[in-house]
């Protein structure tokens, strides 16, 4: 008889509550220009808004200015998003190809076909 009544007057303990796990943001990266696995560190100055993206191999260095909500992948996203827009200036800039070079000369009036055209023109 002991055993039952001991049974009902025990308490019940409640579930310990769980946090979930928040995901993680990277915080090194590898740099596009050397190849190198993480060796890109990102360095956030909040008190001066400002985020700096710095590779500990080839020396590449680039800052941005930031807020309040920003991450280090928000940084490095940025650099990656300036980087690629810098490469397709580049092209643009001087020249690009053999068809950039065609129209260039056709936009000076250089064309070759028009050279007969002229001389035809000037024995007339």
């Amino acid at each position: 008889k002991t055993s039952a009544v001991g049974a009902m007057g025990k308490r019940k303990t409640a579930k310990k509550v769980q946090k979930k796990a928040r995901p993680r943001v990277m915080g090194s990266f590898d740099c596009m220009y050397c190849h190198h696995t993480g060796s890109i560190r990102i360095s956030i100055n909040k008190k001066a808004k400002i985020g700096n993206v710095r590779c500990s191999q080839c020396n590449v260095d680039w800052d941005t200015t930031t807020s309040a909500l920003t991450e280090p992948i928000d940084i490095f996203c940025e650099w990656v998003d300036a980087a690629e827009e810098a490469n397709a200036e580049r092209p643009a800039a001087r020249g690009g190809g053999s068809s950039s070079r065609a129209s260039a000369s056709r936009a000076r009036g250089d064309d070759s076909d028009d050279d007969d055209q002229d001389a035809e023109d000037s024995d007339a």
